[in-house]
């Protein structure tokens, strides 16, 4: 169970840091189309 929590963890951290560098690093991308 340990290893599911800590693959949870990383992949939710890799994720924050993805999401956080991508839109500061490029915010002109045409990502923001859901977005109200």
């Amino acid at each position: 169970m340990e290893a599911l929590v800590y693959t949870f963890l990383l992949v939710g951290t890799l994720g924050i840091i993805f999401f956080a560098i991508f839109f500061r690093e490029t915010p002109k991308v045409p990502v923001v189309k859901g977005k109200k």
